[in-house]
């Protein structure tokens, strides 16, 4: 066993290769590792060249690309939601993938109301499907007005809460909550 004692430090090491003399000489090894070191050397400069190379390549396709995305913007027509909704629930795939996502936001928007993030009239907007501007027009009154009346807290008149009972077909209860 050996002790820690007799464990020391040597820069020497402990092996040395035998080669022997007649095989390769110490001019024969410095040749090989010269031929070596040029080979990998000249690897090396085709290999950044070759990188250069690409990196150009990458830039004047990120180019070309950003070009037809402009292009295409700038002449394509803007498709209905109505009609991309319409596409993606023409499959049972997609239909059933659709009615998921909006189980989920249904869910995410009743917690966000329950938490006090948004209110019952905004709440019962969204869930209708409407933009403030829809439900202004519906009301007969300008969007900042929705916007105010869906703000937390806002003391909402009761003409207009059988309004948006009437446009949301839920009871005023539903919407002043408890």
């Amino acid at each position: 066993m050996i002790s820690i004692e007799n464990l020391r430090y040597a820069s020497v090491l402990t092996y040395r290769w035998k080669i022997p003399s007649q095989v390769i000489s110490v001019v024969d090894l410095d040749k090989i590792c010269e031929t070596c070191d040029s080979i990998k050397d000249n690897h090396i400069e085709k290999l950044k060249a070759e990188n250069r190379k690409l990196k150009k390549h990458i830039a004047f396709l990120q180019n070309e690309i950003q070009a037809l995305e402009l292009k295409t913007a700038l002449t394509a027509k803007a498709v209905p939601l109505e009609d991309m909704v319409a596409e993606v629930t023409s499959t049972p795939e997609g239909k059933k993938a659709w009615d998921e996502a909006w189980k989920e936001q249904i869910e995410k928007w009743r917690s966000q109301m329950e938490t006090g993030a948004i209110s019952r009239v905004k709440y019962y907007r969204l869930l209708n499907g409407m933009d403030q501007k829809t439900l202004a027009e519906k009301l007969g009154t300008a969007q900042p007005n929705v916007s105010r009346i869906e703000r937390q807290g806002y003391n909402v008149p009761v003409v207009t809460l059988k309004k948006l009972a009437k446009i949301f077909n839920v009871k005023m209860e539903d919407i002043i909550g408890s």
